[in-house]
């Protein structure tokens, strides 16, 4: 029902504006499907698209990224920022502080597994004090 309802509107809009109207709402209604066609896996659960957080380390929950807004989400690609949180462990990880930070965030190296294109790297770029500071991080590998 859903699919008839869209292609009556594109019909009525052919008739509005055109044919080539109709081409460019085809191609951009292909191209939003191929912006959502790479997932991010969490530590448990279903793939996600756009997550508002997500956990980088789900042995112990050391270290997370929180209030992410994406700027970007493509089928190669995905650029977000948003708060970086790590326990610094000092003296110990069980007696550590958590310390957040602003972050940048650019998911990238998609892989296809079953029936998903899984990002497999997670770039993360934030200051920690004086210092600009950046690491990779391997997804799914």
């Amino acid at each position: 029902m859903r699919m008839r309802q869209l292609a009556c509107g594109l019909v009525a809009l052919a008739g509005v504006t055109g044919f080539g109207a109709t081409a460019t709402q085809a191609a951009a209604v292909t191209t939003a499907r191929a912006s959502a066609s790479a997932v991010i896996q969490p530590c448990a659960g279903k793939p996600e698209v756009r997550p508002a957080t997500f956990t980088i380390s789900c042995a112990d929950g050391n270290s997370y990224l929180t209030k992410l807004k994406w700027t970007s989400w493509t089928s190669t690609s995905a650029k977000a920022t948003g708060t970086y949180t790590i326990n610094n462990c000092d003296p110990y990880c069980a007696a550590g502080k958590f310390i957040s930070s602003k972050a940048t965030v650019t998911l990238s190296k998609p892989k296809s597994v079953k029936s998903n294109r899984f990002f497999t790297n997670l770039h993360v770029a934030y200051v920690s004090g004086p210092k600009f500071k950046s690491f990779n991080f391997a997804l799914l590998t």
